[in-house]
């Protein structure tokens, strides 16, 4: 029977094994810089470790545990959906936006689906599968990076705003992003790394703690309690004023702007009334708010719901304009690739590759 392996990304271990078979700690110096400045994923061919070393990490690691099940990328060629597959089955996706400023963003996972059931996310529709390891996380960054490396590219951004809440898989969200963010490994900077929240109180206060300079994004979606609980159901636990308490703190202890994601659907979220009460909200908060067009047909509540008009939406940026809020209109990528905001739902050729259903907000054990 052959010995699990475990990932070369989780460093604690690797210097474990290094020491228990007589080895000095300079040697992860060398394993850390071919893995993440070099990308070689084949362990016996790192040439700066001698041949038992590389011999010890074949035997016993694993660079990848997720397997690419397909990709395809959107026709302007800026957006690429990755789907993997991981140890047990479960399916994931990650997706890389290449922005026409030259700016390259990976869009990232942290859990197999999704348990808070928004209304407007396909990614709802699935529940919580189970948390991903911060292993997982951190191929999906690795596999972008190697991506753009050989397009003569660079990963800028990382964003957790792919399928998943990260602040209710909290430990292995960090370890992630201190992974990446670590000097010695892919050495994307703090300030470059966002993560989106449906407003997990808890997870914002330790987070406004640990990671003061990343960026915090929160899907709000509705500036009142009656509005909100319709479309999220996270609103039952944190209602807005609860929230807004917390990010107050939040801006008290880091100093930074927070971003406010708004979706637009039509009849929805895109009263005027709701304008002027998100702009009542926001006034002399440190908030920008994101205006989200909906994806027609792809939430929980499936066709029924259509995407704002552009004039609609100018209204509402009118209204936070006059109370001095900034906004921009989040431009859509990858909708022809079922890769844009709230379209994460595992579909390969619009077909669902989705095999087993989670658990919900309210129903998680």
């Amino acid at each position: 029977m052959s010995t699990p392996t475990f990932s070369i990304h989780d460093e604690v271990r690797i210097k474990e094994l290094l020491l228990a078979n007589g080895h000095k700690p300079f040697r992860y110096a060398q394993i850390e810089n071919a893995i993440y400045k070099n990308f070689i994923t084949d362990f016996s061919k790192i040439e700066t470790l001698p041949k038992e070393i590389r011999e010890i990490l074949v035997r016993n690691c694993h660079y990848q545990s997720l397997r690419v099940h397909s990709s395809s990328t959107s026709a302007d060629g800026q957006t690429t959906k990755f789907l993997f597959k991981t140890h047990d089955d479960k399916m994931i996706e990650a997706v890389i936006m290449r922005h026409l400023s030259g700016r390259n963003t990976l869009c990232v996972s942290s859990q197999a689906g999704c348990p808070m059931a928004c209304v407007f996310c396909a990614t709802g529709k699935l529940g919580l599968i189970r948390n991903l390891d911060f292993s997982e996380i951190v191929e999906q960054v690795m596999y972008a990076a190697d991506t753009l490396d050989k397009e003569g590219r660079k990963l800028r951004n990382v964003v957790y705003m792919g399928m998943g809440e990260p602040f209710l898989n909290y430990e292995n969200l960090k370890r992630s992003i201190e992974s990446v963010t670590a000097q010695k490994k892919l050495d994307i900077s703090v300030r470059r790394v966002t993560v989106s929240t449906c407003g997990i109180i808890p997870g914002i206060d330790r987070f406004a703690d640990e990671f003061p300079q990343v960026s915090l994004a929160v899907s709000l979606h509705a500036p009142n309690d009656v509005a909100r609980s319709r479309i999220m159901p996270v609103e039952t636990t944190y209602p807005i004023d609860q929230l807004m308490a917390s990010l107050d703190r939040y801006v008290e202890k880091t100093n930074k702007r927070i971003f406010y994601e708004y979706i637009m659907i039509s009849g929805i979220t895109d009263r005027i009334e709701y304008a002027r009460e998100l702009a009542v909200l926001l006034k002399d908060r440190m908030a920008h708010v994101n205006f989200i067009p909906y994806n027609p047909g792809e939430g929980i509540m499936g066709d029924g719901m259509l995407p704002t008009s552009r004039l609609i939406i100018a209204k509402f940026q009118h209204e936070l304009e006059k109370a001095g809020v900034p906004s921009t209109v989040r431009h859509t990528m990858g909708d022809d690739i079922d890769a844009a905001c709230g379209q994460l739902a595992l579909k390969e050729n619009g077909e669902s590759l989705a095999t087993e259903q989670g658990r919900s907000m309210g129903k998680i054990s």
